[in-house]
């Protein structure tokens, strides 16, 4: 049970006021203990949508402010004649330094050899596909046919046996399903 003298009402409570004497009386007592203010939380809160966003590295390197270029090349098309015809249609030189899928054949070549090029028929998962293509006429669209590449594409492929193939592109690059290619504009 409750005893009357234990109960105080909160008009009798004395506030402080600009006096420091009485301020140090009020929080100055053992029977008094000064509360701490309640520390709000830092950060974000949980399940926020307000996520931290890196910084764009590409944009610092390339000097012109663009960011990477993401080509879908769709099925049973041919990788290089894409890139080629963004590139025209788009009046723009890249770097590619990357590609992302899986493809169904590819026609390879090696470096300072006299082998002839070959097809390996897939599918088979890309792991690296870089090169870089300069437009050297911005202003005319020709044809993909007589395509000139003398900076060659390199590309390395793995098979579901994990057989790897790796060499420059010799000719076609078919695209079997979702193939994505990130190029850098220069």
């Amino acid at each position: 049970m409750i005893q009357p003298n234990t109960i105080t009402s909160l008009s009798s409570t004395s506030h402080p006021s600009s006096n420091d004497d009485n301020i140090n009386t009020i929080y100055g007592s053992s029977s008094h203990q000064q509360s701490q203010p309640l520390k709000r939380p830092r950060g974000r809160s949980l399940g926020s949508n307000d996520r931290l966003i890196l910084p764009n590295m590409i944009n610092q390197v390339n000097g012109h402010g663009r960011g990477p270029i993401h080509i879908n090349v769709s099925n049973n098309s041919d990788l290089i004649e894409t890139v080629v015809q963004f590139a025209r249609r788009n009046r723009v030189s890249f770097d590619v330094i990357s590609a992302l899928g899986t493809i169904s054949c590819a026609t390879l070549g090696q470096p300072h050899s006299q082998t002839p090029a070959f097809i390996a028929h897939g599918p088979f998962t890309l792991v690296s596909f870089v090169g870089t293509y300069t437009n050297n006429n911005l202003f005319v669209t020709t044809s993909s046919s007589n395509i000139d590449l003398r900076r060659p594409f390199s590309i390395s492929f793995t098979s579901n046996t994990g057989q790897r193939f790796t060499g420059i592109v010799a000719g076609k690059v078919m695209a079997h399903n979702n193939v994505t290619v990130v190029a850098i504009p220069f």
